[in-house]
């Protein structure tokens, strides 16, 4: 059986495209504003981009290029929309250089290709895309059925694309039916049904959990010696009802091995598709 650190690893993995980065940590506060429809994800996303929100965090440093990341940091809230838990943050290098179109548009485009990459993704589909009637921006909806071990989860996000002054911010909230019309979200729960079926859940320990609050973001964005560099950070919660997800969440061990091994894991990703487009 999969340990409990799956339920980060295969939440997180395909986001954390592990990128170079200054050792001085994340590159934070340079005047974007992001706007989700999600009041509560609006508003921890905006100030997870001033430093003075990780003021307080629990930062775990990894310098000297031992690790393909230099810093952890979480940060706890009391009360997010009701549900208190940790924000997460990862940033670090790959010791290589990577092409910053690369990496904004395997973040966008290729959610779909977790479900080949990743042990614990059965069914990553995406279920469409266009310009969001909001804020004007690109964005890719993509639902996803994750094996946990000891329990599935479920959810579908809209990521959005902000570009601006050299600098990608790719941020995702959870979608529902109110995000688009009747037509469309009859399409993609028909959709998503068809990617649920498809699952071989076990006998045991096979229930489906939908995920409670999922939300969060990456930049890329150039350092002082390579192209481009990633700062990943997210909220994860699960309802209380269900308390082996939902203590997942709040463990400081399970959220950094998720986050390592997540950032770990998808270097490869990165290098294939760059490889792919011969740069």
């Amino acid at each position: 059986m999969k340990s409990i650190r799956s339920l980060l690893l295969c939440i997180f993995a395909f986001l954390l495209l592990a990128l170079p980065a200054q050792a001085g940590g994340p590159a934070l506060g340079t005047g974007a504003t992001l706007r989700t429809r999600d009041a509560t994800a609006n508003q921890v996303l905006n100030q997870a981009l001033k430093p003075g929100f990780w003021g307080d965090a629990s930062k775990s440093d990894y310098p000297g290029g031992k690790y393909l990341y230099d810093a952890i940091w979480l940060r706890w809230v009391e009360s997010v929309g009701g549900q208190p838990g940790y924000v997460v943050l990862i940033t670090g290098t790959g010791n290589e250089n990577f092409n910053h179109d690369v990496v904004s548009s395997i973040v966008i485009d290729k959610q779909d290709r977790i479900d080949d990459m990743v042990s614990g993704a059965e069914a990553v589909v995406n279920l469409g895309k266009g310009v969001d009637a909001r804020n004007g921006l690109a964005y890719q909806d993509t639902f996803y059925f994750l094996d946990m071990g000891v329990f599935y989860a479920t959810y579908a996000q809209r990521m959005y694309r902000l570009d601006e002054a050299g600098r990608s911010i790719m941020f995702f909230e959870k979608l529902d039916a109110s995000f688009v019309d009747a037509a469309t979200w009859s399409r993609y729960e028909a959709t998503m049904k068809t990617a649920s079926d498809s699952v071989d859940r076990r006998s045991v320990f096979g229930s489906v959990v939908p995920v409670e609050q999922i939300f969060g973001m990456f930049m890329v964005n150039p350092d002082d010696t390579q192209e481009s560099r990633v700062t990943f950070m997210a909220k994860l919660a699960f309802s209380d009802d269900n308390w082996v997800a939902s203590l997942g969440t709040k463990l400081p061990p399970v959220l950094r091995a998720g986050l390592s091994s997540g950032f770990d894991a998808c270097v490869q990703i990165a290098r294939e598709e760059q490889g792919t487009r011969g740069l």
